[in-house]
C-alpha cells in the first residue's frame, strides 16, 4: 500500500475494517422476492379495480344503460320487455296524437288517425334498434363496458325508426264508401198540382241541389293536415250541382195575370145561378197551352136540360126571356173580361144586342149554341207558357148575401206592376125611331081589342161603343190605349101590345 507524503496531497483515509460481503446469488434472490411482492401488490390493486368496475356496471346487467333513447323515448333502466312496451305505447300515443273527423252536414262518417295513413313503426326495425342498444354496453371487458356507459353520458345514444311516408290508399277506400252518401243528382222543382178551388191554387215541389264530391282533392287536404298535425274536423265540401228548374222560376210562370168579378143581380134566381156555376165547372181548372185556342161553346157544350142546365131568365134580342141556360152569358162575359185583361188574343166575340145588368156596354160577350146558330167566344193563348183558369161563384166581398162570378187567369208574369183595364166610351148616339112597333096580344090577357094598345117597352136610342184596353204599370198608364172593339147597338122603337079582337 502506498501513502502520499505529508503535505503533498489529500489526506489518506484510514484503512477499512475487514468484514463479510453478500454473494451474487443472494442478491438475485432478493431481487426476485421484491418483484414478486410488487407483482402481488399490482395484482391486488387490479383485482380490486376490476371488482369495483364490475360493481359499477352491475345495475345495468338486466336493463338498458342510461342515456339510451329510441324515437326520443328513454329506455334507461328498462328490461328489454319493458322497453318494447314503452316504445309500443309511445307509438300508439303518436298515432292517436292526430285525429281527424270526416264530416258532412252535421254527420261524422269516420275518424282517421296516423294509423289510417299507414304511419306505423316497423316492429322489425324497432327490435333491431333495441338489440343494438343492448349490445353496445355488453361487449368486451367490464372496463370496456364501463367505458361504453361513460361514453353515453357524454354522447347519448339516440336512434329512430324510419319515418314511413303517409299513404292515402286507405283513405281512398274510405271515400269510396262515403261517395254514395254525398253524391246526388240535382232535382228540379216541379208544379205538382193545380187546385183551382183554392186561393193559392198551385202546389210545388221545391228544387234540391245536387252534390259531386272530389274525393282526390279531399284526400290531398287530409294528407296535408296530417303532415302538419292539424287535428279537428274536416268538413266535406262537394261541388254544388244546381238544378235546371227552380221553384222561383216556376212561380214566374203561374203569376196572376188578371182577376175579374161581375156582380150577380139580386133578381137572379137559383136556377140562373146554377147555370153560371154549371158553365164554370166546364173550364174551372182549364190549362190552355201556348198557341192553343179556347172555344167557349166547345168547352161548355150545348145548353140543354140533358146537359144539366136549367130554365132561367136570359137576354135575347135585348129582352129578358125564359130560356134553358139563362145566365151562361154572364159566365162568358166574365171570362172575356178576364182573358182580354190577361193579354190574350180574342179570336171571336159578339156583344149582346142591348145593355145587360152585369157589365158595361161594350165589355160583354154573348154566346149561343143551337143546331142552326153558333155564336161563340174564342181566344188564343199567345204567350210561350201555359194559361191556367179558375172560375167560381162566391159571396161578394162587401156583401156576403150577394153573389159574384169570379175568374182568375194565371200564366207568365206580365212584368212588374203591369195590369190591364177595359174602358168603354160612347162615340155616337143613334136616335130612337119615332114609329111605334106593335105586338098582337092573341091571348087577350093584356089588351083585348084591336083599337086598344099598351106600352110594352119604350123607344131606346142606339149607341156606338168603342172599348179600349189600357196598360198600367204601378197604377200609371204607360201605353196608348188600344181599341179592341167597336160595337153598334141599334136604336129600337117603342113596342106596344095591341088586341086581336075587332070591336063590333
Amino acid at each position: 500500500m502506498r501513502f502520499s507524503p505529508p503535505g503533498l496531497g489529500s489526506p489518506v483515509p484510514p484503512p477499512r475494517k475487514q468484514g463479510k460481503s453478500l454473494s451474487g446469488s443472494k442478491i438475485i434472490i432478493l431481487v426476485l422476492l421484491l418483484a414478486i411482492l410488487a407483482g402481488g401488490i399490482v395484482w391486488g390493486v387490479n383485482t380490486l379495480r376490476d371488482k369495483q368496475v364490475a360493481q359499477s356496471i352491475a345495475p345495468y346487467q338486466d336493463v338498458y344503460a342510461p342515456n339510451i333513447f329510441i324515437n326520443d323515448v328513454s329506455i334507461a333502466g328498462l328490461t328489454p320487455k319493458q322497453a318494447e312496451s314503452a316504445l309500443d305505447q309511445a307509438m300508439q300515443e303518436r298515432i292517436s296524437s292526430w285525429k281527424l273527423d270526416i264530416a258532412y252536414q252535421g254527420f261524422t262518417f269516420t275518424t282517421v288517425d296516423y294509423g289510417s295513413l299507414g304511419n306505423e313503426v316497423s316492429k322489425e326495425e324497432m327490435y333491431q334498434l333495441l338489440n343494438e342498444a343492448w349490445l353496445m354496453t355488453r361487449q368486451g371487458s367490464v372496463h370496456d363496458q364501463r367505458a361504453a356507459i361513460d361514453a353515453l353520458a357524454k354522447k347519448p345514444y339516440k336512434a329512430y325508426t324510419s319515418q314511413k311516408e303517409l299513404q292515402g290508399n286507405q283513405l281512398a277506400d274510405i271515400f269510396r264508401q262515403i261517395e254514395p252518401y254525398v253524391n246526388a243528382a240535382p232535382v228540379d222543382a216541379a208544379l205538382l198540382q193545380f187546385r183551382p178551388d183554392e186561393d193559392n191554387p198551385f202546389v210545388f215541389q221545391n228544387e234540391r241541389p245536387g252534390a259531386k264530391l272530389d274525393s282526390q282533392a279531399a284526400i290531398n287536404d287530409i294528407m296535408t293536415m296530417a303532415a302538419s298535425g292539424q287535428s279537428g274536423t274536416y268538413e266535406l265540401k262537394p261541388e254544388v250541382l244546381l238544378p235546371k228548374i227552380t221553384r222561383a222560376a216556376l212561380e214566374e210562370t203561374v203569376q196572376l195575370r188578371s182577376s175579374v168579378t161581375t156582380a150577380i143581380s139580386a133578381d137572379s134566381d137559383e136556377k140562373r145561378n146554377h147555370n153560371i156555376r154549371k158553365s164554370f165547372e166546364k173550364f174551372n181548372g182549364y190549362v190552355l197551352k201556348p198557341g192553343e185556342t179556347f172555344s167557349f161553346n166547345d168547352i161548355v157544350g150545348p145548353r140543354t136540360e140533358a146537359a144539366g142546365f136549367a130554365e132561367a131568365m136570359e137576354y135575347a134580342y135585348g129582352d129578358l126571356v125564359i130560356g134553358i141556360g139563362g145566365g151562361v152569358c154572364q159566365a162568358s162575359t166574365t171570362l172575356y173580361q178576364a182573358v182580354v185583361t190577361a193579354g190574350m188574343t180574342i179570336r171571336e166575340r159578339y156583344p149582346h144586342s142591348g145593355k145587360v145588368d152585369y157589365t158595361a156596354m161594350g165589355q160583354d160577350a154573348t154566346v149561343y149554341l143551337t143546331q142552326d146558330r153558333n155564336l161563340d167566344f174564342r181566344f188564343r193563348n199567345n204567350t210561350p207558357g201555359n194559361i191556367y183558369i179558375t172560375a167560381r161563384v162566391k159571396p161578394a166581398r162587401n156583401n156576403t148575401r150577394r153573389l159574384v162570378s169570379e175568374i182568375r187567369v194565371y200564366g207568365l208574369d206580365m212584368g212588374e206592376g203591369v195590369t190591364y183595364k177595359l174602358r168603354s166610351e160612347t162615340v155616337e148616339v143613334l136616335p130612337a125611331p119615332t114609329e111605334k112597333k106593335y105586338e098582337v096580344d092573341n091571348s087577350g090577357t093584356i089588351v083585348t081589342y084591336s083599337d086598344q094598345e099598351k106600352l110594352k117597352s119604350k123607344a131606346v136610342e142606339g149607341m156606338i161603343i168603342e172599348t179600349y184596353l189600357e196598360k198600367y204599370q204601378n197604377g200609371v198608364l204607360v201605353e196608348q190605349p188600344k181599341l179592341i172593339s167597336r160595337d153598334t147597338f141599334r136604336a129600337k122603337p117603342a113596342v106596344y101590345y095591341r088586341g086581336a079582337t075587332k070591336r063590333n
